[in-house]
């Protein structure tokens, strides 16, 4: 960490400040918009320090083409001022992507930035399983979450979980054979921390993503046979330990309040869509235009694809499809480029390829029911897949560590 440049440590206090929020949980420390201060700094620094490569050319236009379709339908909206309240969510996840995607340069750095990731997402499951301990393993109707900010509701705090349970589970898997016993139970039992986590969010989109990525594990891995062996127990004990209001909620599904509400937003949702096909309401516009013209009380839209195409319009949400796409096709990529580029392939980069699809995977199907388009998990994923792509095409070959073993096969 200390023999890093001024513009890694710049961006890597910038996610913490963004992720963690510590000047939330420690009044102390509020006394300076420190996210900006760093964010500015990280920018700038990375900008001097001539940092900036941009190795995945077609996520880069895929992104490129998203926010000028956000800067077009704030430019359209039917209530700009809102469009422009909250251009600061757009504006920062751009500039992540750009001192992280365009601007991490070494292995050394990228495993660093993860590893930063995996710490913040084991104090959040930690206090998880901590809060399910002190509920005496029950239900709990608000369930557990996360840090202030982003993940303060139990749902987002979910699927954070559900983001952060493939990627540490690849990260075991690339270390694996270096760990000592300890070590390896270290890890599985941060692992098992994200998977009680998600069980003590009391949130059924969450359950949803974690079995979304235990079939999509399964499906990927060359030895299915075993993976199945391992995942399906794993999934029964989980709905076993599995509170009773739990499993009343998904009883329930379809038919509760909750369901009713959201299908009467989707609905009312492609409506919208279907008016304002091209660039739809505007950016962030849907609590207004919602409230104005179909229910004075009305929330968010709870599916982000509803949000996209709504606000979007379906330009906006093909893009975003696209967009998807891109990613997981740079991932497959760069993962070849692993495989094949030497006799002894790097085994933790490798893994993290299908660390960052199983990630994305897990917020797709988990966050499929929340508003969460313009939240960290989406954009944090694209930018470590840029990262690992820059770092997979500049890594020498004397850097590979030679106790890998080989993977060119599977």
């Amino acid at each position: 960490m200390f023999r890093q440049s001024p513009a890694f440590w710049a961006t890597w206090l910038y996610i913490f400040f963004e992720y963690v929020r510590p000047q939330m949980i420690y009044k102390w420390l509020d006394f300076a918009p420190w996210a900006k201060i760093f964010l500015f700094s990280a920018v700038t620094l990375t900008l001097l320090e001539g940092r900036i490569k941009f190795t995945t050319r077609a996520l880069w236009i895929a992104v490129c083409i998203f926010t000028a379709v956000i800067v077009a339908s704030s430019l359209t909206a039917q209530f700009p001022s809102y469009s422009w309240q909250n251009k600061d969510f757009w504006i920062n996840w751009l500039l992540l992507m750009l001192i992280v995607g365009a601007g991490v340069r070494t292995r050394t750095e990228y495993l660093l930035h993860l590893l930063g990731f995996i710490l913040w997402n084991l104090k959040m499951s930690q206090h998880g399983v901590q809060g399910w301990f002190l509920s005496g393993f029950s239900f709990v109707s608000w369930g557990a979450t996360g840090g202030p900010g982003w993940f303060h509701n139990s749902g987002e705090f979910g699927i954070e979980m559900c983001v952060f349970l493939p990627i540490v589970g690849y990260l075991t898997f690339g270390v694996w054979p270096y760990l000592s016993k300890n070590r390896k139970i270290v890890m599985l039992a941060i692992f098992a921390s994200a998977m009680i986590s998600i069980v003590a969010s009391s949130s059924r989109g969450a359950l949803l993503g974690a079995v979304c990525v235990g079939a999509w594990v399964a499906w990927r891995s060359p030895y299915r046979v075993r993976a199945i062996a391992i995942i399906v127990p794993l999934l029964a004990l989980t709905w076993i330990v599995l509170p009773e209001g739990n499993k009343a909620r998904w009883r329930q599904a379809g038919d509760d309040p909750d369901s009713v509400r959201r299908l009467t937003y989707w609905t009312d949702g492609i409506e919208i869509a279907k008016d304002f096909p091209l660039l739809g309401i505007g950016y962030r516009n849907w609590i207004p235009y919602y409230r104005q013209n179909y229910n004075p009380e009305g929330e968010v839209p709870h599916n982000y694809l509803i949000e996209a195409a709504s606000e979007l319009g379906f330009t906006g949400l093909a893009v975003f499809v696209t967009m998807t796409g891109v990613f997981f096709w740079q991932n497959a990529r760069t993962r070849r480029k692993l495989a094949e580029d030497s006799r002894s392939p790097d085994r933790l980069l490798w893994a993290m390829t299908y660390g960052l699809d199983g990630a994305m995977i897990g917020f797709l199907s988990s966050g499929f029911f929340v508003t969460v388009l313009y939240y960290p998990f989406y954009w944090m994923n694209l930018a470590l897949c840029m990262a690992l792509a820059r770092v997979a095409h500049t890594l020498p070959p004397s850097r590979i560590p030679r106790r890998s073993t080989s993977i060119a096969r599977v």
